[in-house]
């Protein structure tokens, strides 16, 4: 079986659902695992496969709060695939199906979204003291926990948790790998899925494109939806609004 072939259909799972886990399942949690047949790559587009440095200054930069850091964003190429890429599509529609129709315009969007009754234990959130990471998720017996540190900003930690929740999705449904590859990236690609699951939790299409006819300030922006710069920045160009 091909890495982009799906597997692993649950009863119950919509077919778009399981055919993402059954990619993540799939993934060495370093490279994508539609990689062999993506249109992007051969048509030239930038790939986080390929060029792994890439993929890990994109995850540094949208592990900063502002837009200047580790990744050059104003002359550097974004990748096209988180923006149209059928796997990040699918968990755009992952986002979209959990945030559902509940107070739709409602900003920033709640972190209460995740008491809706997806998950197949509960969910604590505790604040700790961390030193060098921006938070962590733990299976306990009955349970998982996720530490958000209590150090950071408020946007931060939203970005945080909800990256942190996509974790617990696919260790729910796939069996993610993270420690497969041998060096300190490790399991970058699935670390963006997480970024990128994150973000379309956090910043609605529809809501930054109203937004964004009103403000057209990248800070403005961050500051309503309650999301750090660097990611606002990654959301408005990845939608071409910027």
């Amino acid at each position: 079986m091909s890495a982009a072939e799906p597997r692993n259909m649950k009863v119950g799972t919509e077919n778009w659902e399981s055919e993402l886990w059954s990619y993540i399942d799939n993934s060495d949690g370093l490279n994508c695992p539609l990689y062999k047949s993506c249109q992007l790559r051969r048509r030239g587009n930038h790939c986080l496969s390929t060029d792994i440095d890439f993929a890990d200054r994109m995850h540094k930069f949208l592990d900063n709060d502002f837009i200047s850091g580790a990744f050059d964003c104003d002359h550097t190429e974004l990748p096209s695939c988180m923006g149209t890429a059928e796997i990040f599509e699918l968990i755009k529609r992952l986002a979209n199906s959990i945030r559902g129709n509940d107070n739709p315009d409602r900003l920033p969007v709640p972190a209460e979204l995740i008491k809706k009754g997806r998950f197949n234990r509960p969910i604590e959130v505790r604040l700790v003291p961390l030193t060098a990471y921006h938070g962590a998720v733990w299976r306990l017996k009955n349970s998982w926990v996720i530490h958000l540190n209590n150090k950071d900003t408020s946007a931060r930690r939203r970005f945080t948790l909800y990256h942190e929740i996509f974790h617990i999705l696919a260790h729910s449904e796939a069996n993610p790998v993270f420690k497969k590859a041998p060096d300190k990236r490790e399991g970058v690609f699935n670390e963006l899925l997480a970024d990128h699951f994150s973000a379309c939790m956090l910043m609605p299409k529809r809501l930054m494109e109203r937004k964004w006819q009103e403000l057209k300030d990248v800070k403005q922006m961050a500051a309503i939806f309650d999301v750090p710069e660097s990611v606002m920045y990654c959301g408005l160009k990845f939608t071409r609004l910027i």
